[in-house]
């Protein structure tokens, strides 16, 4: 150390304190920004703050916009010729009757003519005094899916809560939890036997409160139960569903649909007369009648509310106004696309358009990009396409940001050979496919259910309850038998250092693929298609909602005779464009919190997404957000878990809830077992399947380990020796040699095991969807 000086270590460190700061330094901003480049300055108009007349100005505009909107909205309704409020009554409990509280709630007007309920039925009458018409749907309260597709259409839906008995679980509270599924409008709850029950006062109010909180819990915006023994409450429920505009149903609403008043069968078809409700009507669409089907519409012809109700008959004349008939962009009953177009036809010439935007072609379809309306794109497909082919190019949409289909342009093409292998492969699957198309859109006779002895049935019991414990416990492990070869046994797997880091082809060949997989809708951009499709739905509406009208559908006329639309609500849901081809569809799934059974892998099951209902064999698979769309295979559903179902069935380009039942042993008979949501369609999507093959640790030194019990000889160590290891406690290593002829080896790992540890190993196989069909009740 210098005398009088300064001392300095020599040392690099570099002590900051920043705490002892409040300012940073030049050098500590520098070393912050390093190497950030400031945003540049928006090219686009920057908002500026309003001043208070603007304000109140802008207010004043939106206050309007929606007074005008909630009259319009209420014209549907109003007046003595509106349209009909469907009204549906549902008891919670068997000692009510839904006949006594229509009764009590529509028939309080003494001088007016009484209205006579049936049940199960359909009423039609009208409250003169509050100027209102109501079509009252009183279902069957045995049967779950009757009372779904009553509250399904209804405006308001009418509870009856009892006094004397308790909601259950069983019924009650399934129904509530499957209808708040399913979606549902306004809810009224009434009481119809509590001044029956408690005579005095102060118990009636007690017993109001309790069952008050109950029904909150299942709605909490409802803060009000009407005592229909109450002449006065009585009276106010009746003016509540006369005046209260009824809440919108998304799903529903967002598409055209109608309850028929009457049906009548000619030899072109059924003629269905109602209503037109939702969005309206297009005569170039197809039409869905649950548990029926898909048909065509051959004509549209609109009533003038001035007109007889008693027209049994389609008006003759053509008139432009009153009758609509569908023209060239009429759709099809086709559900699946043409056959593939051969891809030497396809040159690079063929992948542009006239106005220069760029279209990527997958599997017989050109997308393009978004920057052209859709009115000046001009379609250009490979030559020798048909007039026919050309109508199901889908011309998707991209968003802003998306332009991982621009990337596609620079993927390598596919060798002479492998074309040709694949056009023979083809060409095989494409005799075989009449016959599997048939075999799976007719429908076989039901076999007869043969009773197993209760010895045979308990041992199949205690084997599932078995599998589904040791799957929880032990998930994806297998066993492999000494006498077997596991390359045989084991030859569709292959190894993968990482699932969501892999590189999976979609379209790779597999002897387990379906024929069909080609030829389903494949959609690049799922969202900016169902937007684009639902706004030009809504620009080519024919009929708007209100107007009553007569629907001439290309239909069979046995369903005029299996159907009576006095008992049950015969309706019918219009298709959005392409909403009959099937695809590679995902719905979420949630088990019903009463529902503790586990469910297998592709187990038979209803699902009910929109107006459809379909029977599917689901691919349970992980709800994971990967970069390369790879998802693991569940192999059950267990209680708590929130898994994606995959299966083959027709799209869907609205928002809708799930809904999902397992059928019964009887016709009709079905049980509630969870609930989700559509998630669209991806024919991207790839599930694995995944095995784990377990070893047991026999001598441990340090890193090195011997293992046996895996593989039980030494051509199957050599074969598999290129795949990971893993241990449970997160150990990861590799195979280094095969030891003696019993299946002996030795691995590697980064760390020291214990005597504890399980060695294993990961296998995965590509898995694909099975295609469902149409549930008839």
């Amino acid at each position: 150390m210098a005398k009088g000086g300064n001392s300095h270590r020599n040392t690099l460190k570099n002590d900051h304190k920043p705490f002892k700061s409040k300012h940073a330094t030049k050098g500590q901003l520098k070393n912050q920004y390093k190497g950030k480049v400031e945003k540049s300055a928006s090219s686009g108009s920057v908002s500026k703050p309003l001043d208070k007349v603007a304000r109140k100005n802008l207010a004043k505009q939106l206050k309007g916009n929606k007074i005008l909107e909630s009259k319009l909205a209420k014209s549907l309704f109003e007046g003595n010729s509106g349209a009909q409020k469907i009204i549906t009554i549902i008891c919670l409990t068997n000692d009510l009757s839904p006949v006594d509280i229509a009764n009590q709630l529509f028939n309080q007007d003494k001088e007016q003519p009484q209205a006579e309920f049936s049940y199960p039925g359909i009423s039609n009458l009208q409250i003169k005094k509050f100027k209102s018409n109501f079509k009252v749907i009183l279902p069957n309260q045995n049967s779950i899916l009757d009372v779904l597709d009553a509250a399904k259409v209804a405006d308001f839906v009418v509870f009856g809560v009892s006094a004397t008995q308790e909601v259950d679980a069983a019924y009650g509270e399934k129904v509530l939890r499957a209808l708040l599924a399913q979606g549902i409008g306004s809810v009224v709850g009434v009481l119809p036997n509590l001044a029956t029950a408690y005579p005095k006062r102060n118990l009636q109010l007690d017993v109001k409160q309790s069952l008050q909180s109950f029904f909150n819990h299942f709605f909490p915006a409802e803060d009000k139960l009407y005592m229909l023994e109450s002449d006065s409450e009585n009276s106010n429920c009746l003016r509540y569903l006369c005046q209260k505009f009824p809440q919108s149903v998304t799903w529903r609403d967002s598409r055209s649909w109608l309850v028929a008043d009457t049906l009548t069968a000619t030899e072109d078809g059924i003629v269905v007369e109602g209503v037109c409700r939702g969005t309206g009507f297009n005569v170039n669409r197809l039409v869905h009648i649950p548990g029926f089907g898909d048909f065509q519409v051959d004509k549209i012809e609109k009533i003038a509310k001035s007109s007889s109700k008693n027209r049994n008959e389609m008006q003759i004349d053509e008139d432009v106004e009153n009758s609509f008939l569908p023209d060239d962009s009429r759709d099809t009953l086709d559900e699946l696309n043409p056959e593939p177009i051969d891809d030497a036809l396809v040159d690079e010439d063929n992948m542009w358009d006239d106005n220069g935007a760029f279209g990527v072609r997958s599997e017989g379809k050109i997308y393009f990009d978004d920057d052209a309306s859709a009115s000046q794109i001009a379609k250009r497909v490979p030559r020798g396409t048909s007039e026919y082919q050309k109508k199901w190019f889908v011309e998707d949409v991209l968003d802003e940001n998306a332009s991982d289909l621009e990337d596609e342009e620079a993927e390598a093409e596919v060798e002479e050979e492998e074309v040709m292998a694949e056009e023979e492969e083809e060409g095989e699957e494409g005799q075989k496919e009449g016959a599997f198309i048939n075999a799976t859109t007719d429908y076989a006779d039901s076999e007869m259910h043969i009773d197993l002895s209760p010895e045979e049935e308990q041992r199949q019991l205690e084997e599932f309850r078995k599998a589904a414990k040791e799957d929880l416990e032990f998930p994806d492990e297998i066993e492999l038998n000494p006498q077997d070869s596991a390359i045989k046994t084991l030859s569709a797997y292959r190894g993968v250092k990482s699932l969501a880091n892999c590189d999976w082809e979609v379209d790779e060949k597999d002897v387990e693929k379906p024929s069909i997989w080609h030829r389903l809708l494949r959609i690049s951009n799922f969202r900016a298609t169902k937007n684009r499709v639902n706004k030009e739905f809504i620009k080519h509406v024919q009929i708007q909602p209100g107007n009553r009208i007569k629907l001439l559908i290309k239909a069979p006329t046995a369903i005029f005779e299996n159907v009576e639309v006095n008992v049950k609500p015969f309706t019918v849901y219009e298709l959005l464009e392409h909403e009959h081809q099937l695809a590679m569809v995902n719905f979420s799934f949630e088990n019903w919190e009463e529902y503790e059974t586990p469910i297998a892998n592709k187990e038979a099951m209803i699902v009910q997404y929109g107006p459809r209902r379909q029977l599917i064999n689901p691919i349970f698979n992980q709800g994971s957000n990967t970069r390369n769309n790879v998802h693991k295979q569940e192999n059950y559903q267990h209680q708590g878990m929130s898994t994606i179902a995959t299966a083959i069935a027709p799209v869907l380009f609205t928002n809708a809830p799930v809904v999902y039942f397992k059928p019964g042993e009887t016709k009709g008979d079905v049980e509630f077992i969870g609930k989700g949501s559509y998630l669209g369609c991806d024919h991207t999507r790839i599930i694995a399947e995944r095995i784990v093959l377990t070893g047991h640790p026999v001598k441990i030194h340090k890193k090195v380990v011997t293992v046996r019990y895996m593989f039980f000889n030494a051509q199957d160590i050599n074969f598999f020796k290129a795949v990971g290891l893993f241990t449970k406690s997160g150990r990861s290593g590799f195979i280094k040699e095969s030891l003696g002829t019993h299946g002996y080896f030795k691995a590697n790992f980064d760390g020291k095991l214990t005597s504890q540890d399980v060695v294993a190993m990961s296998l995965y196989k590509r898995v694909w969807p099975e295609i469902s069909t149409m549930y008839e009740a």
